[in-house]
């Protein structure tokens, strides 16, 4: 049965933008902007000194740089190379909800104008649509989180604006347009640009933005609105002209906005230099910065791509020589090929054990397994196989396959009141078993941060379903998750830890918080955290250890030595309104319940020492923790529900 929602967004809620617009999407799965986003809402209603560290730390009163300097990681981007990610600072995510409340309208004006763009926003959200075909997955999400996860999905899930185009980019490919475009052009050509955000000019907003009679009837005074987009991301980041944040949303809108000038641009030196019209001897279509050139010969899309090149050039960007590729009908790339084969394979491998009762139900019914050892082996031979002929690596293959087994997890697991009956629940332990095998054995070989939300997702969903379901067998399941996660972080995954500068080992983070679901028989050996975690004292590495050892005494080690490194990273706080790392690491320990009051106490007169203030009275800092328990900031301490964290990172439209 599917379930369809449509709720009413309230446009007046600017803060909405904190938990759609101004983060990255890979963060640690317990991070998100939800408890910034309440306590903007309810600041009013508290207390002194939460009172004052807002002033300070969001709104910026009294500061003396008016800039900051965004918390700046690194993520695998593949085998050999890594993404820079920004976490931007409290007070430059106010300004940014500042802007798109004086601007919104200038940023769908401005991001309507290419032909070419796949995705752009269109005007700002009035309602948000969430259909739902796995409605009966919602009984395995926290009873006390339940309540009000409907309102919270609509909410937090809805992006600031809604967009025309394609939200993901396999969907433009898989869609009518596109074989309506391979049928009117018989060649492609794609490209994308080097270190497009990295390189991107902030002054150039300004030249993308010149359309001045509309600007002047639409802007308030103290300046255009391209000059404020270039000092509102010049201020996130350190004050730097040279490259934009990477990661938040509202850097994308400043990429879409500058991109769709070239985008005209080239269409109008292409039809005066060359003659060629748009939609008829090529068309161009762009997502971000992956641009793709259909034309009715190879000389017409040489020659775009060449007047294209030009035009980014004049903003200071540069198309990448790697990526070039040419195709000629039908476009079928090596990948799509292999894609292609696999499908095949796991259906094939499913079919063997799982059943649809009826092409109306969303469900899989498991049966009888005779050699699931076998089956495994099988399965992961023949992926091999296609992957040797093809000379593809895992990594262009194991995010596929990861999705495509979570979401038959989903489906095996997805009954309403029906009980499992007493003769099923081996059935229903063995498929679990075997497709944890398979799932975890890809993600092991190929991982990456992506994937790392399907596996959690899985890891979570099996492990409620476990224990709901499957009596007994409970403890089977538990087990094995435990076992192939501690192989995983025990194994060839650790030797991935990077030494780079920023790096975060967010493809194994995140697997530990996911199995911290588990319960406390299930706990890691000490040795392991101590292991990931060793000498690491960035803010996500503190955090993630801290979420996951608590107060159990078994750790109380290695919670002494994190609670010691975030005092040492804590013990200066004069540049805390510029530093965002010491911001968000100040704010999340003092919402802490396993770190004690008066720790959090020295760090308050630290506070207030760091901001040129007398330290407040006794009783006051008494009342601020008291408070402060219930007051999160980034990360949630004890009420947060893994499974839907990890929903809303589905739900949330996403550059993939």
């Amino acid at each position: 049965m599917l379930n369809n929602y449509t709720k009413k967004i309230r446009k007046a809620d600017f803060e909405r933008i904190f938990v759609t617009e101004t983060l990255p999407s890979e963060v640690p799965l317990m991070v998100s902007n939800d408890g910034f986003y309440q306590n903007s809402k309810t600041n009013n209603s508290a207390g002194l000194i939460s009172n004052f560290i807002f002033d300070r730390l969001v709104l910026g009163k009294k500061r003396k740089k008016h800039y900051t300097i965004a918390y700046s990681y690194k993520i695998k981007k593949s085998a050999s190379s890594f993404r820079k990610l920004a976490f931007p600072h409290p007070i430059a995510q106010w300004e940014m909800k500042d802007f798109y409340e004086q601007f919104e309208k200038l940023i769908c004006h401005f991001c309507s104008r290419s032909p070419a763009t796949i995705r752009a926003p269109r005007k700002v959200a009035g309602t948000y649509f969430y259909k739902n075909p796995l409605e009966n997955l919602k009984k395995y999400k926290q009873a006390a989180v339940e309540e009000m996860h409907l309102d919270a999905l609509m909410r937090y899930s809805s992006s600031y604006f809604s967009y025309r185009g394609y939200d993901r980019l396999y969907k433009f490919f898989n869609s009518n347009t596109y074989l309506k475009l391979e049928k009117n052009f018989p060649h492609l050509k794609t490209f994308d640009v080097t270190k497009c955000f990295e390189s991107m000019y902030t002054h150039s907003i300004s030249w993308a933005t010149k359309e001045k009679v509309f600007v002047k009837h639409n802007v308030m005074t103290g300046g255009t609105f391209g000059q404020k987009f270039d000092g509102l991301m010049q201020r996130a980041n350190y004050n730097e002209t040279n490259g934009i944040l990477i990661g938040p949303e509202i850097s994308r809108i400043f990429a879409e906005i500058i991109f769709q000038e070239i985008d005209c641009n080239s269409i109008d030196a292409l039809k005066k230099k060359c003659g060629y019209e748009n939609n008829l001897d090529y068309t161009i279509r762009r997502y971000v910065d992956d641009i793709f050139v259909f034309a009715k010969t190879e000389e017409v899309a040489e020659k775009v791509f060449e007047i294209y090149s030009d035009e980014l050039g004049k903003f200071n960007l540069h198309t990448n020589k790697q990526k070039e590729a040419n195709y000629t009908r039908p476009f079928f790339t090596q990948k799509s090929r292999v894609l292609r084969q696999i499908n095949i394979i796991i259906n094939e491998f499913t079919n063997k054990f799982l059943e649809q009762p009826n092409e109306t139900e969303t469900r899989l019914v498991p049966t009888q397994i005779f050699h699931p050892e076998r089956l495994v082996k099988s399965f992961i031979d023949s992926i091999k196989t296609v992957c040797s002929v093809e000379s593809l690596p895992y990594d262009e293959v194991s995010s596929y396959i990861i999705s495509s087994i979570s979401n038959r997890i989903k489906w095996m697991i997805n009954f309403g009141d029906l009980k499992v009956e007493e003769d099923a629940l081996v059935f229903f332990k063995d498929a679990s078993l075997v497709l944890l095998e398979v799932i975890f054995f890809f993600y092991a070989v190929a991982p990456s941060v992506n994937a790392s939300y399907k596996l959690c997702t899985s890891i979570i969903l099996l492990s409620r379903f476990a224990e709901r379901e499957l009596f007994h067998f409970s403890s089977t399941i538990k087990q094995k998750i435990f076992e192939l996660t501690v192989e995983l972080l025990s194994g060839d995954i650790a030797a991935l830890q990077s030494e780079v500068d920023g790096f975060i080992f967010l493809e194994a983070v995140n697997v530990l918080l996911a199995i911290r679901d588990l319960g406390d028989d299930y706990l890691l050996p000490a040795k392991i955290m101590t292991n990931l975690f060793h000498g690491k004292s960035s803010y996500y590495h503190l955090v993630s250890c801290l979420f996951y050892v608590r107060d159990k005494p078994e750790y109380e080690v290695i919670r002494k030595d994190i609670i010691s490194r975030i005092d040492t990273v804590l013990t200066d706080l004069g540049d805390i309104s510029i530093d965002t790392e010491k911001a968000c690491l100040f704010l999340d320990v003092l919402a802490c319940r396993f770190i004690s009051k008066t720790q959090k106490a020295k760090w308050i007169r630290l506070f207030y020492k760091g901001a040129g203030e007398a330290a407040p009275p006794p009783n006051e800092i008494e009342a601020f923790c008291a408070e402060a328990n219930d007051r999160y900031w980034f990360v949630n301490w004890d009420e947060v529900d893994l499974l839907s964290a990890l929903e809303k990172k589905e739900l949330r439209h996403g550059y993939n």
